[in-house]
């Protein structure tokens, strides 16, 4: 991909040299202005190839698939042992599985009935509320997932995270 870039590159930059060398001043001030302008574009590319290549994301060198295109990093908390954060619902409340941005998992018999929407709350084990609507995603066996309408900050699962591995160190 990128040699082909750079071969576009030094072809547009040769036409123009080439209509310059031949023609001349006979071209007039216009299309000589024109020329030197678009003598530029060539060189923008290969700047910007060359600085394309280096990693302006941090991205480490194992998080960047064939393409070239950078993997998103989510952030998500498994919760693998209690304490467990609880989601509040109508009245009732569920054990949360794990919990990322965009949503949460929770365990839930098969015939917990929710509606498409739910709205309720989230206490953390960082002591923090998430008060959310969301809608279910799926519903797996004994678990379901939703999506919150509003994701949430991703400083937040970061000091959940804390929280969780201070709550389960011996």
């Amino acid at each position: 991909m990128k040699l082909a870039a750079i071969t576009a590159n030094a072809a547009q930059l040769t036409i123009i040299l080439v209509i310059f060398s031949i023609r001349g001043l006979d071209l007039g001030a216009l299309v000589i202005g024109l020329l030197f302008v678009l003598m530029a574009v060539p060189f923008i590319n290969f700047l910007a190839l060359f600085f394309s290549s280096r990693s302006t994301t941090g991205a480490a060198a194992n998080d960047i698939e064939a393409n070239g295109l950078v993997k998103r990093v989510a952030v998500r908390v498994h919760y693998r042992h209690p304490p467990f954060p609880e989601m509040r619902t109508g009245g009732t409340a569920f054990t949360v599985l794990d919990l990322s941005e965009g949503g949460f998992r929770i365990r839930a018999s098969p015939s917990t009935p929710f509606r498409n929407k739910v709205k309720g709350e989230i206490a953390l084990i960082s002591g923090a509320r998430i008060r959310f609507k969301a809608t279910v995603m799926r519903r797996e066996e004994g678990e379901t997932v939703f999506q919150f309408t509003d994701p949430i900050g991703t400083a937040l699962l970061l000091e959940e995270e804390r929280a969780m591995r201070s709550a389960t160190a011996p």
